[in-house]
Parts: structure tokens; C-alpha cells; sequence
């Protein structure tokens, strides 16, 4: 039976090009897998052990066709990568884009200390030790769980705490801060009556540091995927304590805990 399994999840050149190109990028949106996988069936198809699409059909049944196909390669590379304690984990901005809730893939080490090793691969001690500022601030301090740009630069001003011993400058900080925006770290969202918008933590710091925001910051896991969720919807319920992502309350009606009726910006939740 085992054997079996693993011959099913034998990865083949379509799945080692899906891994690769989000491992080299890091995060790739959900629209970006999407082409990928489309370029992967011109690619491929016709090639034996391949799943054949018909490009050539309606656009609707070719589009839940490579739906089904990101589906299948994704699950066959994850278990291949669970060997090595890694996974490719997808999830959504909590806040929409254009009517959208963004979806993205990222490359992520499963254990909580090569979650941080991952990052300082490419960052600073100072500079990591930003991001957890930052983290533990919009997380613990925030009730609206975002912040200003001035707010989250003025945070460096309490760093040092790091065998380097040192403190980001705030002009080195805003340079960082704008890093981790343009990185998918963070996310930068327009607010009325707010000058310069708010920046709110973004999908990518949510898969790639699940681990250690559960364990250093009192983030909670949504009630539907169980995944970490920061701009939560509240069970309605006062004695419940359940939350949910916003896109997770528009596909459930009820509170998945206690079946009273959710409620998204003040309207109950239709399925």
C-alpha cells in the first residue's frame, strides 16, 4: 500500500518545475501558479503520466481544469517535501484587492527555527529582529491590528536586543520597512482619514512564521482553516471566543463552534 502511495506522489519534471520556480521566487500570487501550471499542460500534455487538459475548450472548463491539476501537483510535491521538513503552504491577504482576496504559495520550512533561519538568510539580525517588532506590536498592541508608517519606523528605537547588538537608524529602518512591503511581508492598505494608509502584516509573514507568531504573540487561529488570522471576524457569541478570516466567514454561515450566525462588518454571513 505504501509502495503504492509513493509511486502515486513520484515527482515528475512538471512537479520539480512548480517547486523550483516558487522556491527561487520565495511567494508567488495564486494568478502567477495559475499561468505556470497553464504553461505546464502546453508543456506537457501529451507526455505520458501527465493529466491531459484540453486547452482548446471553454475557458470556464479549462480554468477548473488547471484548478484541479495546481491542486494535484501541489499535493504531490508537499509530500515529497514533508521528508525534508518543508512545505509549499497557500493562503489569502485578509483584506480584499480589487473585490479579490489574493491568494499566494510560499516556500516554507516547517520547524520554527529554520523559519528564522530562512530569513536571515537574507536579512540582518537588526532587520529580523524589525520584523518581530513589528510583529509583537500590530499583533498585541494594535486592537485594529495595523499601524502608520511613522509608527511601525519608530519601533527600531527599541532594538539592540541582538547578539550584533545593534539598532536599525530610522532612515535604515524606513528602507527596511519598504523592503518587506515590496517582499509581501507586509501590506500597505488605504484607509479614510488616514493619511499615507496603514500597514497591516501580509500572507506571506503569516505562512512563512506561523510557528513563532503562534508561540511569541497572542495571534489566533482561525475556527474554519486553523490557519493564523490577524484582521479576525469574532463569533457573535460573547462566550464563544471563535474567530475567522473574513473570506472564511463569506463560504460559512455559523460559527463552526457553536452554530450562531456570523456576522461580517455587521451583516450575518450568507453561503
Amino acid at each position: 500500500m505504501s509502495r503504492m502511495r509513493d509511486r502515486q506522489n513520484e515527482m515528475q519534471d512538471w512537479h520539480r518545475i512548480f517547486l523550483q520556480a516558487i522556491m527561487s521566487r520565495g511567494y508567488m500570487a495564486g494568478t502567477e501558479v495559475f499561468s505556470l501550471v497553464r504553461d505546464l499542460c502546453e508543456k506537457f500534455n501529451g507526455t505520458m503520466g501527465f493529466p491531459r487538459v484540453r486547452l482548446d475548450r471553454d475557458q470556464k472548463e479549462v480554468n477548473q481544469d488547471i484548478a484541479e491539476l495546481i491542486d494535484s501537483i501541489f499535493n504531490v510535491v508537499n509530500f515529497n517535501l514533508e521528508k525534508v521538513q518543508f512545505q509549499i503552504k497557500k493562503g489569502n491577504e485578509e483584506m480584499k484587492t480589487d473585490d479579490v482576496y489574493v491568494q499566494y504559495y510560499a516556500f516554507v520550512p516547517l520547524e520554527e527555527n529554520k523559519q528564522i533561519a530562512k530569513l536571515q538568510k537574507n536579512l540582518t539580525e537588526p532587520e529580523v529582529e524589525f520584523l518581530k517588532l513589528i510583529c509583537l506590536h500590530i499583533i498585541d498592541d494594535r486592537s485594529d491590528r495595523m499601524d502608520t508608517e511613522n509608527n511601525l519606523i519608530n519601533l527600531c528605537q527599541q532594538g539592540g536586543r541582538n547578539s550584533a547588538k545593534k539598532r536599525l537608524t530610522q532612515i535604515e529602518a524606513a528602507k527596511t520597512l519598504r523592503f518587506f512591503i515590496g517582499q509581501g511581508y507586509l501590506v500597505k492598505r488605504n484607509t479614510r482619514g488616514q493619511k499615507g494608509g496603514r500597514i497591516a502584516l501580509g500572507v506571506r509573514l503569516l505562512l512563512e512564521l506561523d510557528d513563532w507568531l503562534k508561540k511569541n504573540t497572542e495571534i489566533d487561529d482561525c475556527s474554519v482553516c486553523h490557519k493564523p488570522v490577524v484582521l479576525s471576524v469574532q463569533c457573535t457569541n460573547r462566550n464563544c471566543g471563535s474567530h475567522f478570516h473574513k473570506y472564511c466567514v463569506e463560504s460559512k454561515s455559523k460559527c463552526t463552534e457553536c452554530r450562531q450566525q456570523l456576522k461580517l462588518d455587521g451583516v450575518a454571513a450568507k453561503r
